[in-house]
């Protein structure tokens, strides 16, 4: 059984506290600025966010027919179908997981908090599985459910795929579709909404208030940067606060082993609603064009590039094989303290300069 750690207090609903940031102790209102924010909204609405859930609701659609291929005629050659399914929608999920406000806000808290939730409850969900009165839809647990409940069940801890298959009985399968379905309405439904009326609210709310679409947008950005230093790379280190050893199990896909494709996808979705880039490399308009516009701007924006780049190469530095193997070594250190050097870039520095509250409480420091 996988060690525990109290990892899921990254997945519950964070407790909102308006925090108000001024710029560097100068007591000076911040310059207003013509900047066009609607543009930028709509660039990243149209370039970005609804592409990428688009896609991800594509790869989960997938996914679910390749559940059902699996369930029907339970081989080793669909077992290969549907984890290759499972990689693909788990990495788009990566590009959308900043975008947790909106049609992205489920009742029990941002998709993200729900869906993605890591270390599964190994326990809780073969309790789960043997109990024919449970109820997904009435259940709070979010370590239960989600991308890495699918991966458990497909991958398994530390048996063969002969095991995983032939464990594979009709219980099993129901709770597989179980949680492949929830993911797929979800999908669908925030995608729907994007696209046709939320689209058009996004688009209008063009202050920089809390609660505005630049606001949103913004906090989310950061919290999601932040999860990825905190929770995907210091906390299965063990150089978080408080703790005493690194926890290979406490990586992101850890059954998998792809944890380090998902932190460079992860890191990939940050950058690109840094610079407004689509996934397919095209120029939108993002934070980077409304630094520049503001005073101070194009500096931070010159120091923000060079530690994006810095990180680039640390994580293409990262060890060959799985993370879980590697936790300790010096490369996962150095790319979290390069992810902490530049949080200031992407954090205070950033919502100063642009007079954005930060409405969410990190306890980052920064």
């Amino acid at each position: 059984m996988r060690s525990r750690y109290l990892i899921r207090i990254l997945f519950f609903p964070v407790i909102l506290t308006l925090v108000s940031v001024t710029s560097c102790g100068d007591d000076e209102p911040i310059e207003d600025v013509s900047f066009d924010r609607g543009a930028m909204l709509t660039s990243l609405a149209d370039g970005l966010i609804i592409p990428n859930f688009e896609q991800l609701q594509a790869s989960v659609d997938d996914l679910s027919i390749a559940v059902s291929n699996f369930n029907e005629t339970t081989t080793q050659e669909n077992l290969i179908t549907l984890r290759a399914s499972w990689v693909e929608a788990v990495t788009n999920y990566q590009h959308c997981s900043a975008f947790g406000f909106g049609p992205g806000s489920l009742p029990l808290g941002p998709f993200a908090t729900v869906l993605g939730v890591f270390p599964v409850d190994e326990t809780q969900v073969e309790s789960n599985i043997e109990d024919p009165n449970f109820n997904l839809a009435a259940s709070f647990d979010r370590d239960v459910r989600g991308f890495f409940a699918v991966e458990y069940l497909i991958y398994g801890d530390g048996v063969s795929d002969e095991e995983i298959i032939s464990g594979f009985d009709s219980n099993r399968k129901a709770y597989l579709k179980l949680i492949v379905d929830e993911l797929q309405s979800t999908f669908v439904i925030i995608t729907s909404e994007w696209k046709s009326t939320y689209r058009e609210e996004f688009i209008s709310s063009e202050g920089t208030s809390a609660g505005s679409s630049i606001s949103l947008l913004y906090n989310d950005f950061v919290k999601d940067y932040e999860n990825l230093k905190n929770f995907k790379v210091e906390l299965p280190a063990g150089l978080t606060a408080g703790q005493s050893s690194a926890d290979p199990t406490l990586v992101e896909a850890y059954y998998s082993g792809i944890s380090t494709d998902l932190i460079e996808a992860h890191f990939e979705s940050s950058k690109n609603i840094w610079f407004g880039l689509s996934r397919d490399n095209e120029d939108l308009i993002g934070f980077e064009e409304y630094l520049n516009e503001v005073v101070g701007g194009p500096e931070l924006t010159s120091q923000t590039k060079t530690a994006i780049t810095a990180i680039e190469e640390a994580i293409e530095n990262l060890p060959e094989g799985e993370l879980s193997a590697n936790v300790e070594a010096q490369e996962v250190l150095t790319l979290r303290d390069l992810l902490q050097v530049n949080t200031p870039n992407f954090k205070s520095s950033m919502s100063s300069l642009l007079g954005i509250s930060i409405t969410f409480n990190s306890g980052d420091g920064d």
